[in-house]
């Protein structure tokens, strides 16, 4: 079936393809928003995945030219490691903070640890703030923040349905670099600004307030549905006579109560096996768009380290719709 590409495409215009050495510019002391910055919300482009392919997130990497800062779940590609590094012997001022027991998977960012460390990559292990540090993003100099759902595996690069948000909203920016800077020293909760969505701080009232906003329609891509008061929002939205679609990676069969009851409520609901769903997007009425790493679990919600984008962008939010619409029509309905 066609997907649409409008969004892959748009990536061109941003993505400086870049393979030169750093700026040896001093790197910020304090990430802070230009004096000029105003938060003037200016839209996004968005890379879709695996419909860009794994380079286009490498050459994001490979773009900066001073700084590259980023928080990331899951750091095993061979490419995706060595693109960091390389920033680090251009003279980039890189910063990583890695997640040291990933779910299941405790240890698979030992690798990268070692070879950034030899590196010279400032990369430090995420302090036991959170159960997990599942938050994909990263800053370029800066001046850009790009927000992912996407790890940095293969599979993320690869195969999965992913995203990626490239934000040049200064305040955004800024944003997301306090949270970086507070997340490396330890320090205390910090408030999101702009559009960024976190959590522990946002994720669930900002959620909670999208879903029980929307008139007309909601269109999801989530990994997991397992919090109590989002699938009761879902099932006030289709009471409100809101259309919902739900896409998730299965298996359809014991899918479980969540997908089911939805299912039974009249939502459509489901399980899509290729490409699989490890992307995390709402929209909302086709205008509004979360874009980010947060699944819809308690864990995730209140007790990890999340970030995402709130958009209020109709054309983007819209192309996303289309995007889910089309995944779950290559799916199959839950079963118990």
């Amino acid at each position: 079936m066609h997907r649409p590409r409008p969004l892959v495409a748009l990536v061109a215009l941003v993505v400086a393809l870049a393979t030169g050495a750093c700026d040896l510019t001093p790197p910020l002391t304090a990430p802070q928003a230009p004096p000029n910055a105003t938060g003037d919300g200016r839209p996004v482009a968005l890379l879709v995945e695996p419909d860009a392919g794994r380079q286009a997130v490498l050459d994001l990497i490979a773009s900066a030219r001073s700084s590259l800062w980023m928080e990331m779940y899951l750091l095993t590609d061979a490419g995706a490691i060595a693109a960091i590094a390389g920033r680090a012997a251009a003279g980039c001022d890189v910063r990583v903070i890695l997640e040291p027991a990933p779910y299941r998977a405790d240890g698979a960012n030992q690798t990268a640890y070692d070879q950034l460390v030899a590196a010279g990559v400032d990369v430090r292990w995420s302090l036991p703030r959170f159960t997990y540090t599942h938050a994909k993003a990263f800053t370029i100099d800066h001046t850009r923040l790009v927000d992912l759902t996407l790890n940095l595996t293969s599979a993320g690069l690869d195969g999965n349905r992913e995203y990626a948000a490239l934000d040049d909203d200064a305040t955004d920016v800024a944003a997301a670099e306090t949270i970086f800077t507070a997340d490396a020293l330890g320090a205390a909760t910090v408030s999101p600004g702009g559009r960024l969505v976190s959590s522990p701080e946002s994720s669930r009232p900002t959620l909670l307030a999208l879903l029980g906003g929307a008139r007309a329609s909601l269109a999801l891509e989530t990994e997991e549905l397992t919090d109590a008061a989002m699938v009761t929002a879902l099932l006030d939205a289709r009471a409100r006579g809101v259309a919902v679609t739900l896409a998730w990676p299965g298996p359809a069969a014991g899918a479980g109560t969540p997908f089911t009851t939805l299912a039974a409520a009249g939502a459509s609901v489901r399980a899509v096996a290729a490409p699989a769903i490890h992307g995390k997007v709402v929209v909302a009425d086709g205008r509004t768009l979360y874009v980010g790493s947060v699944n819809l679990t308690p864990t995730s919600l209140d007790d990890n380290r999340e970030l995402g984008l709130l958009l209020v962008e109709p054309q983007t939010a819209a192309e996303v719709g289309a995007i889910v619409a089309a995944d779950a029509a290559g799916g199959v309905p839950p079963a118990p």
